[in-house]
């Protein structure tokens, strides 16, 4: 029995899908609708905001990396004179 519901649900799908295709990109436009936009301000300034904290980071990572460079070469250099 259950197997007879499979068989016609299967066989209905190729004449359905185009339907429910239809119906996809019908609910997707209503819900497109419905979206809260941003302005052309609110988009130009965190736009900015995201340009600086990129930099910003860019400019912390890499004092790190010359800080950590330095030191660890600090320490090979006090290695090589306490083991070398």
């Amino acid at each position: 029995m259950a197997d007879e519901a499979n068989e016609q649900s299967l066989a209905a799908k190729p004449a359905n899908w185009w339907a429910s295709v239809q119906q996809f990109w019908h609910d997707v436009a209503s819900e497109m609708k419905k979206v809260s936009w941003p302005t052309r301000n609110e988009v130009t300034y965190t736009t900015i905001i995201v340009v600086v904290a990129i930099f910003f980071f860019a400019f912390y990572l890499f004092a790190a990396d010359l800080v950590f460079t330095y030191l660890i070469k600090g320490l090979e250099w006090v290695a090589r004179k306490i083991f070398g």
